[in-house]
């Protein structure tokens, strides 16, 4: 998935905007891979629990997870600045 089909996502801008655009999906989690690609955004209504994270985390092996919210990154270059600063956690983790 690009960067950019995952800042529409984050923001909800897939969706019309309006009543359906508030009622759409408020929290994400994000998965970036060690290419600083993005692998997966997983949608919650609500903010997702501990398990939940657990969860969507596992589905993506070997992937760091960053949330997001509408708005948390105004611009598609704050959000590029971000999944670069998150980089720094493979080196951390195992192979």
């Amino acid at each position: 998935m690009s960067i950019e089909d995952a800042f529409e996502l984050i923001n909800n801008l897939d969706v019309p905007d309006g009543l359906r655009r508030r009622l759409a999906p408020q929290h994400s989690l994000i998965h970036i891979n060690r290419k600083g690609e993005i692998a997966s955004v997983v949608r919650f209504k609500h903010s997702p629990s501990e398990g939940e994270q657990l969860d969507a985390l596992n589905k993506a092996p070997r992937c760091v997870q960053i949330i997001g919210v509408p708005g948390m990154y105004a611009t598609l270059p704050e959000f590029r600045s971000r999944i670069e600063e998150s980089m720094f956690l493979f080196d951390h983790m195992k192979r």
